[in-house]
């Protein structure tokens, strides 16, 4: 079976750690191009992956031999151009989560993929994890009756660097960090968060000056009268820490566990979701979490940010209306 030949645009961070988890753990992908505007970098990963080619010109790793998809782990300010080469190339796309850091750029990028007819699954991996995947089949099957309650939790222990955490560059803590918890509540309750109330903090003197929170309380309301909250914080002691839960009158479904004290090791199914991608490819079906399932998510991470800064309710569909902000 041929393997999937992928182009990884973002050769920082986030793209060097795909990269290595792709490389390690997912043998039906080749690692064929990657991209940096920092080519030495970009060259560093491709020597370390065995010899892939560098190229300074996301364009040109997009349309490189052997390349038949893409995956955009740029900053989220700049995913919109790399998402529509991509997609003008015929290339299917996994990029990173959120799609864009507005309404506005998000509906336009989702216009261009449906035009071009290629498939673009969003990295909210949440949906690949195992025990995520376990919990939504136990409450899809009525295990737990109608769910009531959602609970969860997203601590850090290594923030990102300080220019990635300016919400000009990253959309700051509810998008950044949050918009993973507000998808796995969708995927997990079938249901959608029609209302968020929200409070946040600056109080970590690492984080002073910038235009953010760096621990926040999020709640939602869904259309089925279920509620919940979420927690997050840029940076805790004790480790990294990623549970959630679901409750109903019927029973419970608890995910994760209380990290060992002093461990960093993130909750990551990074492997898991690009393993998906490819199948869904091979086998010639539709991806999940997809562009609407990532509109969505976004929509709610906007809500929770305007409801922070505003001191008010926010109405998701107020955001999910609002095609006109630049």
């Amino acid at each position: 079976m041929a393997r999937l030949g992928l182009a990884i645009v973002g050769a920082g961070r986030m793209g060097s750690g795909h990269a290595r988890l792709i490389a390690r753990g997912v043998p039906e992908i080749e690692i064929t191009a990657i991209a940096d505007v920092n080519l030495e970098a970009g060259r560093r990963l491709g020597t370390e992956l065995g010899g892939v080619p560098a190229f300074a010109d996301y364009e040109a790793a997009i349309t490189a031999p052997g390349v038949d998809a893409v995956l955009v782990a740029v900053s989220s300010v700049h995913h919109r151009p790399v998402v529509e080469a991509a997609a003008a190339a015929g290339r299917d796309i996994l990029c990173e989560k959120p799609l864009a850091l507005t309404m506005a750029d998000t509906d336009a990028m989702l216009a261009v993929v449906s035009r071009a007819g290629v498939r673009l699954q969003v990295g909210l991996m949440r949906r690949h994890d195992p025990e995520y995947v376990r919990a939504r089949e136990r409450i899809a099957a009525g295990e737990l009756g109608r769910p009531r309650l959602f609970n969860s939790r997203q601590y850090d222990t290594d923030p990102a660097p300080p220019g990635f955490l300016d919400p000009a560059v990253s959309g700051g803590i509810m998008v950044d960090m949050g918009i993973h918890e507000f998808d796995a509540a969708r995927y997990l309750l079938a249901d959608e968060v029609t209302e968020v109330s929200a409070m946040g903090g600056l109080v970590d003197p690492a984080f002073a000056g910038l235009d953010d929170a760096d621990v926040a309380v999020v709640g939602l309301r869904f259309a089925s009268g279920a509620l919940g909250s979420v927690e997050l914080s840029r940076r805790v002691a004790y480790g990294e820490d990623v549970r959630t839960e679901v409750h109903g009158p019927d029973g419970s479904a608890f995910i994760g566990a209380l990290p060992v004290p002093g461990s960093s090791e993130p909750r990551f199914a990074d492997a898991a979701e690009a393993r998906a991608f490819a199948a869904a490819i091979r086998e010639d079906r539709s991806v999940t979490p997809n562009g609407a399932d990532g509109r969505a998510a976004f929509a709610i991470a906007v809500a929770a940010d305007r409801a922070r800064r505003e001191g008010r309710v926010v109405r998701v569909h107020e955001v999910a209306a609002d095609t006109a902000s630049g």
